[in-house]
Order: structure tokens, then C-alpha cells, then sequence
């Protein structure tokens, strides 16, 4: 009998949890406190498809877009795919001359080693970048979209066209003491050491930053080289398809080889030499001065130390923080970055790093004291330096809205979201990009949103338009609270449009209802009826409309679901005296989902308070 009215307790206790005891949650929005401005989401851009510009454009209204800027060449310099084994015709079949899948050279010397009866050329580039652009060749498949974009760039409130670099020419590069692992057909074989050529990609190794005058750049350093080529990748595609490249990066995770194009620069050193080498050549041509520059692009990972470094020694890899911590203290590399930019990877580049906010507190803030063995303290976040920060690349969620089917759902389709909420509310982010969005011809896979046979159904592409349809570029996170953290919340003010918009993401299993406090009438701007999306497990993107009463709104949000609410009203005043937060730390973002406002905190806390004395009589009873 004891038992059964312990259970009958502990089921109460589970209902005042979930309800709080009045059976909501409640919300408050504070539009005089604010955050930072969202300059939009977006993905990279994959083709220039119908298909692909309906589902970027017109559902997801995706304002950013990314593109590879690894330079590509015209013959004889990519004859025989850059002299590499190349399934599908090359210089022959699999393997190659060294029985590998790849061809390996160690740096500028030996690029054009003579490889299967044939010496790949280099194009040698110069300060002329009109010449080095005939040398050049660019994607137009890719770059139909972009021109969309740049076409649609009133109706989507901006489009912004931002690339990054997954490797330099690979003749620029050098051995970095590591070698590729894991190999199999048609990969390179495991021990191949970087850098190689496979499959036409550019795989490994690193910039040659030392300097050195090299005959076979006809006395110039890779360095110069690696300059030029990219100050002319840079105004040959501005010069072919129009429009201005809003920011780059010089290199795609900065530290992480792969078989794929790529490179590293595991010291911080070696990325700020080649980092003011580029900002300096850019600078020299009033087309390509006002293009940002990004950095570092590194993973989130998932401990301390792939936010400082791993490793030690004589080969240390250098991470995130360390990256920044040593450009503020080169006044001209400060000069050189534009704002931050990191992957939502774990340490492994594919898995997502999760809606965990720990490292995103990291990045923002940094750390008094230090978070692990090794790591020093004091260490400020990127806040700490006045840059913003974008999150440019994440994927590897499972394509069901509920993954796993059992327990809590953090890798499917519903996740997406809230790593989305725990990097702008948390991690202080101003843009959101996903690796892929997908393409006609691919199904529905854990790097993208979707595919052909979801369209627009799709639960990461729901999840995802959630955000990015109704939170246009230049919409200003606003400080909100709600009396239970299960229920996450973020809104967002865009004075110049007139619109309120706000996100619910329900993290449990039940359905809540939530009141919501809007500033229905302020000195902002003036609301009165609501478009309103919501989804989850049973139906996505269900379209409602609501009105407010008495300056609230009454929502229900389903077990593990989002609801967008938009309204579009009157702005009364302009942005250039918007009232801004003077608060930048991530404390403060965390507090747009769950402080702040006392009365309701109170609640929750009674509530709580009223529940650990229960658990205490139910322990009580059992025994």
C-alpha cells in the first residue's frame, strides 16, 4: 500500500514538473533588451537547379550562401585530372604507379615529378590578376544560384555570398608530417602521407608560409603564390557572374587532413602569416578591399582541449581559442579578421557536435579558470574581442524527426533546432549555415536537409525553416524568459520590417501550452494578429493564425515540437535608436530562454521546491 501511493506521489510530482502547477509555461519578451543581429542562414551552394532554388529560395528563404573556393585550372595544368589514378579516365586505372590510389609528391620541388610518363605543369601566378585569371577556371552550374541569390536580394531582405577554401593549389603546399589512415578501395592506402592528389583533390598537406623565394615560381614564395591565386579566384568570379563576395575564409578547418581537398595550419603562426598575406593583396584592389575574411573556421569538437589545443611537444595542434587568442595579440592580423566563423562538428568532422552549450559558452566567452589539464587560464572568448561570430558548417543528423525512436530524440530531425537555439541564444551566432541542402539527383541523407523524394517535408528541413523563414537578415535577438527550461525560446525583433518572430521548441515528451507576454503596443512597434507554424513526430509546417488578448498569446506546442509565431506590424521607430543590450556575454543569451524575469522564475522554483519535499515524503512512505 506504502508503494502504490509513493508511485500516486511520484506521478504528481512528474505532472507539477511538466505543468508547473498552472498547468503552462510562461513567457515573457523584453524587445528593449537586445543581442546580437542575425544576419541570416543558409547552406552551401550545390547547384544551380530549379529544384535546388525552389527549395533554398522560396521555402527555406535562405539569405546566405556558401561556396568552395579552391582554385581550379585549366589545361594542361588539370590534364589527366592534376596526373592523378582517377577512376572514370585519368592518367589510369586503379591503383596507380605506386600501387596507390593517389599520387604524392612533398611539396613545390617534386610536384612535377615525372608520374606514369607525364610531368604535371604549374601555373605560375603574378601580381597581374587579369593574367592569373586565364588560368582560372569557375563553376557555372554553382554560380546560377548564386546570381539568384544577388537577384532576390530585396524580397529575401539581403543575400550574402560567403566561400571558403578547401586547399590552396596544391603545388603551394608542403609535407605535414602526417599520413592518411584508414584507407580502402579507392581511397590512397593507409600510411599515404600528406599531401597527394586523388581523385582530382587537392588532400593535405600544408601552406608553405616560410617565404622562400622558389625557382620554380620564378623567384617568388609559395606564400606569393598562395596571394595572388586567391585575390584572382576572387575577382574572376566576381568579374564572370556578377555580384560581391560578402566574406571568405582561406581555409576550411584549419587543422583537420582528409582524402578531400583540404590542408592544415596546425600552429596559429602559420594562419595568421598566410591570413595577412591575403588581407594585404586584397587590400590592393579597390574590387576585392571590402571582401571580409573569416576565421578560423575550426570544429566546436567536444572538450576543453579542441578549444585550445591537443597535443604537446614539439607538435602541438593548435585549436579555436588559441587561434584567436593569437591574433588579438598581432595588431595586424586583428586588423585582418573580419568576425569568427567554427564548425558545429564534433572532433571527428562528421558527427554534429550536439545542442550541448558548453563549448558554445567557450567560444563566446572563453574561461577564468582553466577547463582542463594544460590549458591556461584567462583565455577570452570571441565576444571578448568585439568580433561577431557565424556558424558556417554542421550536418550528420539522422533524416527521421524522432532519432533514436527510444529516449531523448538528439540526432534526428528535431535536433536540428536546437542546436540552431543553443547557437544563437548560447553561442551569441549571427548566421546558421548547414552543409548541404540537397539536390535532385541525391536522396535524403544525414549531410543534408533533404532530398527528392521529401521536398520541403523533410524533418531537417522543417526544423531548419523553422528558423530561417520568418528570422530575416537584420532581425535583432531580443531578450525573453519562460518560467521552465524544457520549453525553449528565442524571439526576434526586425524593427525596419515590422516584424515579431519567435521559436518554441518543446524538449519533452508531452504537450505544453505557454502564455506569452508581447509587446503588443510599445515604442518598437505595434502588433496585432499572428501567422502560426507548428510541428513535430505527426505533421510539420501546420499553418494557423492567432490574435492576442490582453498583450498575450495562448500557444500550444506538441510533444518534441517547434511553433513559429510571426507577426508583421507598424515599427515605430528606426534602428538607429534601438535600444541595444550592453551586456555581450553568453550568461545573458542564456538567459533569452530561462531568467531574468523574477515572478516566473519564482514559480518554477517554488514549484521545485514543493517537489524535492514531496520526493522526500514518497522516500519516506516506501521504506
Amino acid at each position: 500500500q506504502g508503494m502504490k501511493h509513493a508511485f500516486i506521489i511520484l506521478g504528481c510530482i512528474q505532472w507539477m514538473l511538466i505543468h508547473q502547477v498552472t498547468g503552462q509555461f510562461n513567457v515573457v519578451l523584453n524587445p528593449l533588451v537586445r543581442n546580437q543581429t542575425i544576419d541570416g542562414f543558409g547552406t552551401f551552394v550545390a547547384s544551380g537547379s530549379n529544384w535546388f532554388q525552389n527549395m533554398f529560395f522560396d521555402e527555406l528563404r535562405a539569405s546566405i550562401g556558401r561556396i568552395d573556393i579552391t582554385p581550379q585550372f585549366i589545361s594542361p595544368y588539370k590534364d589527366l585530372s592534376y596526373n592523378s589514378p582517377w577512376f572514370g579516365g585519368g592518367s589510369s586505372q586503379l591503383p596507380g604507379e605506386d600501387n596507390n590510389d593517389a599520387r604524392t609528391y612533398t611539396g613545390p620541388a617534386d610536384y612535377s615529378r615525372m608520374y606514369n610518363n607525364y610531368s604535371a605543369p604549374i601555373p605560375v601566378m603574378t601580381g597581374d590578376l587579369d593574367a592569373n585569371i586565364k588560368l582560372l577556371t569557375f563553376n557555372d552550374d554553382q554560380a546560377q544560384s548564386v546570381q539568384a541569390g544577388f537577384n532576390r536580394s530585396k524580397e529575401l531582405g539581403d543575400f550574402k555570398l560567403y566561400a571558403s577554401m578547401w586547399s590552396p593549389a596544391p603545388w603551394v603546399k608542403i609535407s605535414s608530417g602526417n599520413t592518411y589512415q584508414n584507407g580502402q578501395w579507392p581511397l590512397p592506402l593507409t600510411g599515404t602521407p600528406w599531401p597527394f592528389i586523388w581523385n582530382g583533390a587537392f588532400a593535405g598537406g600544408k601552406l608553405d608560409v616560410s617565404g622562400t623565394p622558389l625557382a620554380v615560381f620564378n623567384g617568388t614564395s609559395s606564400l606569393d603564390q598562395f596571394a595572388w591565386c586567391t585575390a584572382s579566384v576572387l575577382r574572376g568570379w566576381q568579374n564572370k557572374y556578377g555580384g560581391k563576395f560578402y566574406a571568405i575564409s582561406i581555409q576550411n578547418e584549419v587543422n583537420f587532413e582528409e582524402f578531400y581537398g583540404s590542408a592544415t595550419y596546425p600552429l596559429s603562426s602559420q594562419y595568421i602569416t598566410a591570413l595577412k598575406a591575403v588581407r594585404t593583396e586584397l587590400d590592393k584592389h579597390d574590387d576585392l578591399k571590402g571582401i571580409l575574411i573569416a576565421g578560423p573556421e575550426d570544429l566546436l569538437a567536444g572538450d576543453p582541449w579542441g578549444m585550445w589545443q591537443y597535443g604537446g611537444g614539439e607538435n602541438p595542434t593548435h585549436k579555436n581559442l588559441q587561434y584567436l587568442n593569437a591574433i588579438s595579440q598581432d595588431p595586424e592580423a586583428m586588423k585582418a579578421i573580419g568576425f569568427t566563423n567554427i564548425h558545429g562538428y564534433a572532433s571527428n568532422g562528421v558527427s554534429s557536435a550536439g545542442a550541448v552549450p558548453q563549448q558554445w559558452i567557450w567560444w563566446a566567452d572563453g574561461w577564468t579558470a582553466s577547463p582542463g589539464g594544460g590549458i591556461p587560464d584567462n583565455i577570452g572568448g570571441f565576444l571578448s574581442y568585439g568580433w561577431k561570430g557565424w556558424m558556417t558548417e554542421t550536418s550528420g543528423e539522422d533524416i527521421a524527426w524522432l532519432s533514436p525512436s527510444t529516449g531523448y530524440p538528439g540526432s534526428g530531425g528535431f535536433s536540428v533546432g536546437l542546436k540552431i537555439h543553443q547557437a544563437i541564444t548560447v553561442g551569441h551566432q549571427s548566421a546558421y549555415i548547414y552543409w548541404q541542402l540537397g539536390d535532385v539527383g541525391s536522396p535524403s541523407n544525414t549531410e543534408a536537409l533533404t532530398g527528392p523524394e521529401h521536398n520541403a517535408t523533410a524533418p531537417k528541413f522543417v526544423a531548419f525553416k523553422h528558423f530561417s523563414r520568418y528570422i530575416r537578415p537584420n532581425a535583432v535577438l531580443i531578450e525573453s524568459s519562460v518560467s521552465n527550461e524544457t520549453l525553449l525560446v528565442s524571439a526576434y525583433v526586425h524593427d525596419a520590417d515590422g516584424t515579431l518572430t519567435i521559436v518554441l521548441i518543446n524538449t519533452l515528451d508531452a504537450e505544453v501550452s505557454a502564455n506569452i507576454s508581447v509587446p503588443l503596443s510599445s515604442d518598437v512597434i505595434t502588433f496585432s494578429s499572428f501567422e502560426v507554424y507548428t510541428s513535430n513526430n505527426n505533421a510539420t509546417w501546420v499553418a494557423s493564425n492567432t490574435t492576442a488578448s490582453n498583450n498575450q498569446l495562448s500557444i500550444v506546442i506538441p510533444s518534441y515540437g517547434y511553433v513559429t509565431i510571426y507577426g508583421v506590424g507598424i515599427p515605430v521607430r528606426s534602428t538607429s535608436t534601438s535600444a541595444q543590450s550592453t551586456s555581450t556575454s553568453s550568461t545573458q543569451s542564456t538567459s533569452t530562454s530561462s531568467t531574468h524575469f523574477a515572478p516566473d522564475v519564482m514559480v518554477a522554483s517554488v514549484n521545485r521546491l514543493i517537489a524535492s519535499v514531496l520526493l522526500i515524503v514518497v522516500l519516506v512512505i516506501a521504506m
